[in-house]
């Protein structure tokens, strides 16, 4: 080689080098950044996670839009807006999380296009950074003030999987059987379920006898979704994509011990599925747990509590035990300087009743005080105590408003085929229903409707209590 070509590839191994330097330089300079807003309390981050058809984009979309327009947000419950402290928000790439950027204009784009139309659910990830500016006064003098709200937005059906890691194979088919036993899983899937049962732990594996059970297994899942409206359901993943991840619930297990279990061959069912259900705790939901949940300082849960209760006993009562058993896996405790920095702890947990507009004003109150029921239940324990617990009940977008017709206040709106609507809801009773009130609920589920034209040309988005909502989030930072 000529000492010309020798000249060119050190000089441009010296330009590579140079280039990686300064990347590391920007990297190392954000970190710190990072760390510094961390520590001077400038920085918080939010996880926000939905059960099923909860509506958690457009929740993210208005919450994105009402910040980001003081002059157009109705927020009279947020003190900073309210006071005219709130100067405006900004939209940023999350710097910290390697995430997708949350697509917050396509969101916006469904909700103001003509007709509207409502954004479609999170199959995975995303973040988000909202740099959030407020005017603030110290000593006679005005200057501005910026926090940082970094969303984290994930599948609730990926909350769903968090229990498994307190699981091993055999106790989470303990559980599963019970789930299975009940009579609303068992209606959708008899045939399925009894072929679950008849197979026997210690028959060596038919791969296609598997594959075919899984497949099925999985339409099961979706069918609890859809019809039933149940929403502790594992394998979580499975309802969102096409993975093969192979594993379903062995009842036959309820006869075996451990040690019994232990001598079983390799190529025996239970060593087969035991084997992918470790698979997918390991690759799939640890990893998730360990790059997600440690940046947490509070956490949203979004329910459609309406859709479930109209759903009947069964969905209300799966949906009380999913909030059980996701309970337990969340950091709680409050956040000194250091864990702030390296291990936070969600020091807030708020849940939302969403999708309020679909029932009366007057019932607010009580689908809240519903909600509120439900998770005293839930974390009424010893291990939870201490751990700050909010529910709201909102709406992101408000779709209908009311009427008086014939001396009976009703709801209008338009349908998704954009027809207009005139409708009455059920009361919604302000407790747990006992097994007499289930009958209140026989009238059917509120129509769904579109969102409401105009969003983009009018300026206003709007919602009923996210101001509320805000105040729970980050009312104590601002």
């Amino acid at each position: 080689m000529s000492s010309e070509n020798q000249g060119g590839t050190g000089s441009g191994r010296l330009r590579g080098l140079k280039k990686q330097l300064r990347r590391l330089g920007k990297e190392a300079l954000d970190k710190s950044h990072w760390a510094a807003e961390r520590l001077l309390d400038q920085r918080l981050c939010i996880g926000i996670a939905g059960l099923s058809g909860a509506g958690k984009s457009t929740l993210i979309t208005s919450l994105i839009y009402q910040l980001s327009h003081p002059d157009r947000a109705q927020l009279p419950g947020f003190a900073p807006a309210l006071n005219g402290r709130l100067i405006g928000a900004e939209l940023h790439p999350a710097v910290d999380a390697g995430l997708p950027l949350f697509e917050y204009q396509r969101c916006l784009d469904a909700l103001t296009a003509n007709p509207p139309r409502w954004p479609e659910s999170t199959r995975d990830l995303s973040a988000l950074e909202l740099h959030l500016h407020l005017q603030s006064r110290r000593l006679g003098r005005n200057y501005r003030q910026k926090l940082i709200l970094e969303f984290r937005d994930y599948p609730g059906e990926w909350l769903m999987d968090l229990p498994l890691l307190r699981m091993d194979f055999t106790t989470w088919c303990r559980h599963q059987s019970d789930l299975l036993a009940g009579e609303s899983r068992r209606a959708l899937a008899p045939l399925l379920l009894d072929r679950l049962a008849k197979l026997v732990p210690e028959a060596t594996a038919d791969p296609r006898e598997l594959d075919s059970l899984w497949q099925d297994y999985r339409q099961f899942l979706r069918d609890c979704r859809g019809s039933a409206r149940l929403s502790y359901l594992q394998p979580g993943r499975a309802l969102l994509d096409n993975d093969e991840y192979g594993f379903f619930p062995l009842p036959a297990l309820a006869h075996q011990n451990a040690t019994e279990l232990a001598a079983l061959p390799e190529n025996s069912n239970y060593r087969v599925l035991e084997a992918r259900y470790r698979e997918y705790v390991e690759a799939r939901v640890a990893p998730f747990v360990d790059s997600h949940f440690r940046h947490l300082d509070r956490q949203l849960v979004l329910v459609d509590l309406i859709g479930t209760l109209f759903a009947g006993e069964d969905a209300l009562e799966d949906m009380r035990k999913a909030f059980g058993h996701i309970a337990d896996t969340f950091r709680y405790g409050r956040n000194s300087l250091l864990r702030k920095l390296w291990r936070p702890r969600i020091d807030r947990l708020v849940f939302a009743a969403t999708k309020v507009d679909q029932v009366l004003a007057a019932d607010h109150d009580a689908l809240r005080q519903l909600l509120g029921q439900q998770l005293q239940q839930v974390f009424s324990g010893a291990r939870h105590r201490g751990l700050p617990l909010y529910c709201e009940a909102i709406a992101a977008v408000r779709c209908s408003n009311e009427n008086v017709r014939d001396g009976r206040r009703m709801l209008v709106g338009h349908g998704m085929d954009g027809r207009y609507l005139g409708f009455e809801n059920a009361e919604i009773l302000a407790h747990l229903p006992q097994e007499a009130d289930w009958q209140h609920y026989n009238g059917g589920l509120p129509p769904q409707l579109r969102p409401p034209l105009g969003i983009g040309r009018e300026g206003y988005m709007p919602h009923i209590r996210i101001d509320a909502l805000l105040n729970l989030l980050l009312g104590d930072k601002v």
